[in-house]
């Protein structure tokens, strides 16, 4: 990835004044600047709850009942929240009473980034996930409860994997648009 480009966005992420990403806690009121060192760490624990799911739908068969893979997962889910608001967030520069102006957005930040191969890689990947999620959830005859959980992530990577997609071409697209540019300016 470039080092100068950010591709974190989503739900309470914005931009400061200056260009910073700024992650908004709803609880307190507060942004927590995150700086590019801790960006690839706020992305991890940012995704926290689809994580613990992808892997409590992958671990849920070795557990020997549904109930202590639930347990597993709200204990897990809470450890890592609790990590996340009274560890994490206080390694982070605070502002105060942080006013939300200028929303980043996932398909702008991918194409931003400029970095066609990988985001192709990660459309072909999310949507094969996808796939594969519900084949592991068939084929390990789930209950009702890990077969909702599976479809669940399938549809959310299914998704990530589409705007992905649409990146990808709006990216090919632009540059179509630069080379026309470009060979009229020269003729």
């Amino acid at each position: 990835m470039r080092k100068d480009i950010s591709s974190l966005s989503g739900s309470n992420i914005y931009l400061d004044m200056y260009g910073d990403k700024v992650y908004y806690n709803i609880f307190d009121k507060n942004g927590y600047i995150i700086s590019k060192q801790m960006e690839n760490k706020f992305r991890l624990l940012y995704y926290r709850y689809y994580i613990i799911c992808i892997v409590i739908i992958l671990l849920g068969n070795y557990f020997h009942t549904w109930q202590n893979t639930l347990l597993v997962g709200i204990g897990a889910v809470v450890l890592v929240e609790l990590y996340f608001r009274l560890s994490f967030l206080k390694k982070l520069k605070v502002i105060k009473n942080f006013k939300r102006e200028k929303k980043t957005s996932l398909m702008e930040s991918i194409i931003n980034s400029k970095e066609k191969e990988r985001v192709i890689m990660k459309a072909i990947a999310y949507i094969l996930l996808s796939i594969l999620v519900i084949i592991n959830a068939i084929q390990q005859n789930f209950n009702l409860m890990f077969l909702i959980l599976s479809t669940l992530v399938a549809i959310y990577s299914f998704y990530i994997g589409i705007i992905n997609s649409i990146a990808f071409i709006k990216m090919n697209k632009n540059r179509i648009v630069d080379v026309k540019i470009k060979l009229k300016n020269k003729y």
